[in-house]
């Protein structure tokens, strides 16, 4: 009994980190007000090629005119292996890769249909974490410190650090509260923590959804607010900013990953709610869904791997298969695309999108079809799925794993 828990607090850490893998690349070209560079296009796409481990490889940056054919990377520019990105308007921040090998740097680049251009870079405590931003204003922006436990404030203008807001009064156990992706609403900062011990999973006497809510104007905690009433935890994946979103009523909903599904004893995933107007919790609201059949499977969600709200209570989601796990967590393709109904509280698989690792679960919204990054076994790409029709086109092809799509306005 030791040894199995001890084989899934291993591999649940595995998937933790999948994003985080530390390894030193430099392709020596750098974008300059003279050199655009990334193409051209008003697509960005962030890809992976990943060694046979899963735990290595290379990643790209680049934009393209539109979703068709096949990915050429070759324009890509070299980033940090996994590197998360935040994009506000035009702006577009790239995150140091985990660990201290790699550049420790937030680097700034300016979007333009001709290509990307760098213009700025800030130095950050190495294995710090930063890991997104969320803009407040022109002249403000919090990039929390997922290992520090607390929340970097700076002008993403000028890149320069203005101020600091410590969280780790509110830690469980240790000095961090893992600070993840947070949300803006009515002026206030609505901050999830994450609470993870050091095997990089929710503490077993700690299982809730606490969140932050932090005053915009003056940087202050109003207060830290938690739900216990359903066991979920592990609030939004602190590189996926729709792992957090509001719905037409201005109401906060906050998908919880749980253990990632690799707890066999504890399959608990998501979803919290925070009613508009609200500093509290809505109990009533939260969904547990591990239980929940899902529509054209045999399977049941053990974690949500990531989301996108479309509207209508509608969140096309990635939920994670424990049957589907294989010996290497990093290459298991064990994420299902779904669509959930948070108003009937129902879950269907959709069907022609195939199963996809860790690396490919990046999901978007635009022109009325919800695009799932996907890396199967016989293809791999970009898949646009109709929520009318329900019809399912591969619409981009990818020898590597697609790890984020963003649409910027023509």
């Amino acid at each position: 009994m030791k040894r199995m828990k001890e084989s899934w607090q291993l591999i649940a850490m595995s998937v933790a980190m999948l994003f985080v893998t530390s390894c030193e690349k430099n392709n020596g070209n750098e974008p300059t007000p003279d050199n655009l560079l990334g193409g051209e296009g008003n697509i960005l796409i962030e890809s992976t090629v990943k060694n046979a481990d899963g735990t290595s490889g290379q990643s790209y940056l680049q934009q393209i005119p539109n979703l068709s054919g096949t990915l050429n990377m070759t324009q890509g520019i070299q980033i940090g292996f996994a590197s998360s990105i935040s994009v506000e308007g035009n702006d577009i921040f790239v995150f140091p890769e985990f660990g201290t090998s790699g550049k420790q740097t937030v680097v700034k680049y300016e979007h333009s249909q001709k290509g990307l251009k760098k213009v700025g870079e800030m130095q950050i405590i190495p294995n710090s974490y930063p890991i997104n931003l969320t803009q407040v204003s022109d002249e403000k922006a919090y990039i929390p410190l997922y290992n520090l436990g607390k929340v970097m404030v700076i002008n993403p203008k000028t890149m320069i650090r203005t101020g600091e807001i410590n969280l780790s009064k509110y830690a469980h156990k240790d000095s961090s509260v893992d600070p993840s992706y947070g949300i803006i609403r009515d002026g206030f900062y609505y901050l999830p923590l994450d609470q993870i011990g050091t095997n990089w999973m929710p503490y077993e006497d700690h299982r809730q959804v606490d969140v932050a809510v932090i005053d915009t104007k003056t940087d202050k905690v109003l207060n830290v607010i938690s739900e216990k009433s359903n066991g979920l935890c592990f609030p939004t994946r602190p590189f996926l900013k729709n792992m957090i979103f509001t719905n037409e009523q201005n109401d906060i909903y906050i998908a919880c990953t749980g253990y990632f599904g690799y707890n066999p004893q504890y399959v608990k995933n998501g979803f919290v709610c925070i009613p508009a107007g609200k500093h509290e919790f809505d109990e009533s609201k939260t969904w547990e869904i591990s239980n929940t059949p899902i529509a054209g499977s045999t399977y049941k969600s053990a974690t949500i791997f990531n989301c996108k709200y479309i509207g209508n209570n509608k969140v096309a989601a990635y939920v994670g298969v424990l049957e589907l796990m294989s010996d290497n967590p990093y290459t298991a393709r064990n994420s299902m695309a779904v669509m959930i109904d948070l108003k009937t509280k129902t879950i269907e698989k959709i069907d022609g999108i195939p199963y996809t690792d860790g690396h490919s679960v990046a999901i978007e919204y635009h022109n009325g079809e919800v695009l799932f990054a996907a890396y199967g076994v016989n293809v791999s790409g970009v898949f646009a799925y109709n929520p009318t029709t329900r019809k399912v086109r591969q619409t981009l092809s990818s020898g590597g794993n697609v790890a984020f799509m963003h649409f910027f306005k023509k």
